[in-house]
């Protein structure tokens, strides 16, 4: 007879404990003393250090004399091939962020600024062991990619970025006069932590040449400025050169989060040259599994109140980028969640140049799933907070078979509405046959007293039941809410979302004769 002990180990399990015993007992530190590009005492030397006594070493900086200290590097820096971790906060004269963001922007002040010349920055090597870098406390640019994980093998290492300064000066109030060519962060097939709900782990990242942050493999963005100043008031463009959006996924990526349901994971995405995040499509199939945005303020300040747009009016009046680009094809069921319905979850995507979500006319397969987000005040043609065919509003078509970006999915037909305090009487239908979506069909209802979208009111279920006919519900809206005028948009059970319908005008009732 056999015995099976779950308790036990896999032998990958065993041997990364290994490791990490190994690891931990051989850890050492390297401390760099001048801002020289090489020799005794050098950054560089420190990492060559570092990789030649693998562990789990630390290099910290401990420069004399009054700061902060610019290190120019020449070419790239070498490749860590180890678990490491490099500190920029043991600097003496460094301080960590203390503020959250529903407190404003960073307070940071850092000491070591880094100063490239093209080359690469922190980059992961290419290995088979499981390693995890931690870069943190650091003004970065001038490089091609600051900082950047592996290029394959998903799931070999961690790379985790806590409390930099990447694409401005070390103050954070200005783009750096040697910008970043490419990106202010790449992650690779690396799994990667970019900021985080601590306060100290909040990044700025800000004015990288194409992209912001380029995402190839399991990540979680959460807490930082992108594309805006520390103070998060004031625009340093990512993509200010090349275009390309603040935050890129490309292709066959998963279990990506950006934002997350806490304040404190809240991500401040405004103010760049593109969209806010692209969701891209490459060659060959494209499906993204585990893709969720939430929480994040897209277009605004830190507050929320005040304009950041991103996107810009072209030479010939019309406008590129915006709040949400998604041109990739995705898995039915798994597709982009955007927002969500739990507290915190929304996002507020405001005052974009272009148009709040896009879905591109590629083909059927662009798909995502809008959920109670405050999507208002952008700009674009028609209702330009949701456009599923990169075409401006698009009419209902007989029985919903048209096809296209996010299955054409019909928006909701309003007949009435009537509100007595807080209940809200709708009658509405969707023209959506069963043959041409799955049911029931998820009807979200927002207000809208800034123009095609607002603030989230109720949520109804139409049934197959009541397929493409009239269906009267009495909806319970928040307490003090006046849904005068209202929309709505229609997801079916596979996630595709609609644009929103046209405003549509409640009669107000007493409940008194």
């Amino acid at each position: 007879m056999i015995r099976s002990f779950p308790f036990l180990p896999s032998r990958a399990a065993f041997a990364m404990l290994l490791w990490v015993l190994w690891s931990g007992a051989e850890a050492s530190t390297f401390t760099v003393v001048n801002t020289n590009d090489s020799g005794v005492g050098s950054l560089r030397q420190a990492m060559l250090d570092a990789n030649g006594a693998c562990g789990s070493n630390r290099v910290e900086f401990a420069i004399p004399g009054s700061g902060p200290h610019a290190i120019a590097v020449t070419g790239s820096l070498p490749s860590i091939t180890c678990s490491l971790i490099v500190d920029g906060y043991s600097q003496a004269g460094s301080q960590m962020n203390t503020r959250t963001p529903d407190q404003g922007g960073l307070d940071t002040v850092l000491a070591i600024e880094l100063v490239g010349s093209g080359g690469n920055g922190f980059l992961l090597a290419n290995g088979a062991a499981f390693y995890t870098v931690t870069v943190q406390g650091l003004a970065l640019h001038g490089f091609s990619q600051p900082i950047a994980g592996n290029s394959n093998l998903a799931g070999n290492s961690q790379v985790n970025v806590y409390g930099n300064f990447i694409g401005t000066t070390i103050t954070g109030q200005a783009l750096a006069g040697t910008g970043n060519s490419s990106s202010t962060l790449r992650t690779g097939q690396s799994s990667a932590q970019v900021g985080g709900i601590q306060p100290w782990q909040r990044n700025l990242l800000s004015g990288g040449a194409n992209f912001g942050v380029l995402i190839d493999g399991p990540a979680i963005v959460e807490g930082n400025l992108i594309g805006t100043d520390a103070s998060g008031t004031t625009a340093i463009p990512n993509g200010a050169s090349g275009n390309g959006p603040a935050i890129r996924i490309p292709s066959n990526r998963a279990n990506i989060r950006i934002g997350g349901a806490s304040p404190d994971s809240r991500n401040v995405i405004s103010g760049n040259r593109s969209f806010a995040i692209n969701i891209a499509r490459q060659s060959g199939a494209s499906q993204y599994v585990g893709l969720e945005i939430q929480g994040n303020y897209i277009g605004t300040d830190w507050s929320g109140l005040h304009p950041v747009p991103n996107g810009f009016s072209q030479a010939n009046a019309a406008i590129f980028g915006g709040g949400i680009q998604v041109s990739g094809a995705l898995a039915d069921s798994t597709a982009a969640i955007i927002g969500g319905f739990g507290p915190g979850q929304a996002n507020l995507i405001a005052f974009n140049s272009g148009v709040g979500i896009i879905a591109s006319a590629n083909g059927a397969s662009e798909s995502f799933d809008s959920r109670a987000n405050a999507i208002h005040g952008n700009h674009g043609p028609g209702r330009a907070n949701i456009d599923i065919g990169a075409n401006g509003p698009t009419p209902n078509d007989p029985e919903d078979a048209d096809g296209g970006a996010n299955n054409g999915q019909n928006w909701p037909e309003v007949v009435a509405a009537s509100q007595v305090g807080d209940q809200l009487s709708v009658t509405y239908r969707v023209d959506t046959s069963p043959a041409n979506a799955p049911y029931p069909l998820r009807i979200d209802f927002y207000l809208d007293a800034q123009g095609g979208s607002g603030t989230w009111l109720a949520q109804d279920s139409y049934p197959e039941s009541s397929a493409q006919a009239p269906r009267s519900v009495v909806l319970t809206v928040p307490a003090g809410a006046r849904a005068l005028p209202f929309v709505a948009t229609a997801t079916d059970a596979d996630g595709h979302t609609s644009e929103f319908s046209p405003a549509f005008d409640v009669v107000f009732e007493t409940d008194f004769d």
